[in-house]
């Protein structure tokens, strides 16, 4: 059970940190301001503008602690787990967008935002019931099979 809370507690922090670190970079993105024309200096100076700002550097940061859990919970977890789940970043970032940044979301990013939601509700039934059937009441272990010795 302690080792669940432990996975559980990876991946909600694996989604936190990569949705706060977007939105984080997205906000300094925006106050660097986009690129006008491709040339050495330009490119060294937008470089410069952006590496110094602070948003971007904290958001870069939170991407790099995302990246370092999202890691830890691969090693723990099954990849056609984790990567559902941390699909819920989708959702978290649009909202948050909408919610911080002021972005208009339009309908059918929210119903896109709804499927992907149904979508990670399914996967953490199929996987509560994996670990309800592995780990059956009161067994304290994995089910195994048992075979006659004839």
């Amino acid at each position: 059970m302690r080792t669940e809370i432990k996975n559980y507690t990876v991946l909600a922090l694996v989604v936190v940190l990569q949705v706060i670190g977007n939105v984080f970079l997205s906000r300094g993105m925006r106050s660097v301001g986009s690129i006008d024309r491709i040339s050495l200096a330009t490119v060294y100076a937008y470089g410069l503008r952006t590496a110094g700002n602070p948003w971007v550097l904290l958001g870069f940061g939170l991407l790099v602690a995302f990246f370092a859990l999202y890691l830890a919970a691969l090693s723990r977890l099954d990849l056609s787990y984790v990567l559902p789940m941390t699909a819920s970043t989708y959702v978290l970032t649009a909202f948050s967008a909408w919610l911080i940044l002021g972005e208009s979301v339009s309908p059918t990013r929210w119903a896109g935002t709804l499927a992907v939601t149904i979508g990670i509700v399914l996967i953490t039934d199929s996987e509560l019931r994996k670990s309800t059937q592995l780990n059956p009441v009161g067994s304290g272990g994995p089910v195994e099979k048992c075979e006659d010795a004839t």
